[in-house]
């Protein structure tokens, strides 16, 4: 069971933490009363985002009074390295383990999730180095439900995306991974980026706005009393907690 005896958990996450989502996605969060999460690459807090060949490169990031007026209504961030680049040997101690003391000294707050940045590669280095960098877990693009048994240094996250690129063109479904999490008694994290009105910035990578709110509809709806609409943090915290009884 999980926190106040929640059958399951669902959580939500945005990469990047573009401004576009106070206009768009937290509407919608506050229509559902399901809080939010940033995964904030550190050296980009308040400026337009500087990641050339991104989809959402020069969009405009939260500043520090954007993000602390979020976390008033619940929302959580995590780190997303320091400037969202490929992990070496060479600049992985940067991207993990400073990236955390340049966020917190850019958003005045403690940082203790980190989010893999880019794809999976980036995560044996990541994991090697969480313990340094005094991380409590790690968001990986696992495609996966996580269990309250599920290591905290590889919680999977599920993407929320319009529609795959070939081979597979796997269209957007509202019901993804409910009923396993359901079942398993599991831990949904869904990620995108930045839901727009009509049509995705880019489909393999987020929904609309639109699907933001079917997506959150039908996991009130099919959850019920029993889903723990969550900020991950909080999860982490109760995870912790319980390990330590």
């Amino acid at each position: 069971m999980w926190k106040n005896g929640k059958r399951w958990v669902y959580s939500i996450t945005y990469d990047e933490g573009c401004a576009a989502l106070l206009d768009h996605a937290l509407p919608v969060h506050r229509k559902y009363g399901i809080p939010g999460h940033l995964a904030l690459v550190a050296s980009q807090i308040g400026v337009p985002r500087n990641v050339p060949g991104s989809s959402y490169d020069g969009m405009m990031i939260l500043t520090k009074q954007q993000i602390h007026a979020l976390a008033k209504e619940g929302w959580g961030v995590s780190c997303h390295s320091l400037t969202h680049a490929t992990f070496t040997d060479e600049n992985a101690h940067r991207e993990v383990v400073e990236s955390r003391r340049v966020l917190e000294a850019a958003i005045d707050m403690p940082v203790t999730l980190f989010c893999v940045p880019g794809d999976n590669t980036n995560y044996p280095h990541t994991l090697a180095l969480a313990g340094e960098a005094g991380y409590t877990s790690i968001l990986t693009i696992y495609d996966q439900v996580n269990t309250i048994h599920t290591d905290l240094l590889r919680l999977g996250r599920c993407p929320l995306h319009t529609e795959y690129p070939p081979p597979f063109y796997s269209v957007f479904d509202p019901y993804k991974r409910i009923h396993q999490a359901i079942d398993q008694g599991g831990w949904i994290i869904d990620y995108c980026h930045c839901p727009m009105p009509g049509k995705p910035i880019h489909p393999a990578k987020d929904c609309t706005v639109e699907e933001l709110e079917e997506r959150f509809a039908t996991v009130c709806r099919v959850g019920g009393d029993d889903v723990w609409l969550a900020e991950p943090n909080e999860v982490v915290d109760f995870l912790l907690t319980e390990k330590r009884k």
